[in-house]
Formats: structure tokens, C-alpha cells, sequence
């Protein structure tokens, strides 16, 4: 019986990967940033409207209410490779002008994850928004704020 508070598996009930290892969250994106293109806040800023930079907003549909970066599009990360695949009725259009696609979440983290996997996916244009929306918006970038009325 597990005691109360018990998170998740551990031991034999995880999976194992081929070294041994049992990379938890932090690792992975850990491995991601390593991988991964960034923007810096600053760079970001300075590339926000260029065209053929695309910004993909990664975060759950009820943080978009706090502000997007203005002209992002939005592709959950729950659904991430639906959105990225042009096959799926959940593809993103937009990504078909991009010349650069930069991801973003709130912290960087999710944004890294996504930008790794668009580049498993084929992608090789592709950045993110290192610490995030939050990290843009203390560099001086501008929130739009949208409106929950969709």
C-alpha cells in the first residue's frame, strides 16, 4: 500500500532507459537546453514582427489570459506534435511561412522541451525564449492580452 503523498513511480515500476539511468524532469530539459537554440529575452525582443519569425506560444490554454507575445500563434505542449505535424487536423498552418519558429512558455522550460522535439521532428529552424514570457516581460517585451471570450 502506498502511504499518503506518494508521487508517482519509482524503482522497477519506472521506465528504464538503455544506460540506466532514470532521467527525471529536470534532466530532460536540462538536455534540451544543451541541444536547443536560445533567444535571450533581449534577442527576442529585438526579433519579435521580423518576418518569417514565428513565436509559438507553448503554455495550457488558461495562461494565455495573462498576455501573449503579440502575433505568437498557440500550440499547446500537451498537443505539440499533433501541432507540428502537417498530416494532423491539429496542424498549425501558421508554421508554413516560418522561416524560424522560437518557443516560448512562461519560464523556458516546456519551450525548451517543445524546441527539441520540433527538432525530432524534422524542424531545424527552431529557438526558445530562454526564462520564458515572464523573463520577456521583465526585459521590457510587451504583453497582448487576449480576451477569454473565444
Amino acid at each position: 500500500m502506498r502511504e499518503p503523498g506518494h508521487r508517482g513511480p519509482s524503482g522497477p515500476q519506472r521506465a528504464r532507459y538503455g544506460h540506466g539511468v532514470y532521467p527525471g524532469y529536470d534532466e530532460l530539459v536540462r538536455a534540451a537546453e544543451a541541444t536547443v537554440r536560445r533567444y535571450s529575452p533581449a534577442e527576442a525582443i529585438d526579433v519579435a514582427g521580423e518576418p518569417g519569425v514565428l513565436f509559438v506560444d507553448v503554455r495550457d490554454a488558461v495562461e494565455l489570459l495573462e498576455g501573449v507575445i503579440s502575433g505568437a500563434t498557440h500550440a499547446s505542449r500537451g498537443r505539440l506534435e499533433a501541432h507540428l505535424d502537417p498530416n494532423n487536423s491539429r496542424y498549425v498552418s501558421e508554421l508554413d511561412d516560418a522561416a524560424e519558429i522560437v518557443f516560448y512558455c512562461a519560464s523556458g522550460a516546456r519551450s525548451a522541451l517543445a524546441a527539441r522535439r520540433a527538432q525530432e521532428l524534422g524542424y531545424d529552424r527552431v529557438r526558445y525564449l530562454d526564462g520564458g514570457i515572464t523573463a520577456w516581460t521583465d526585459a521590457g517585451g510587451q504583453r497582448q492580452v487576449i480576451s477569454n471570450s473565444r
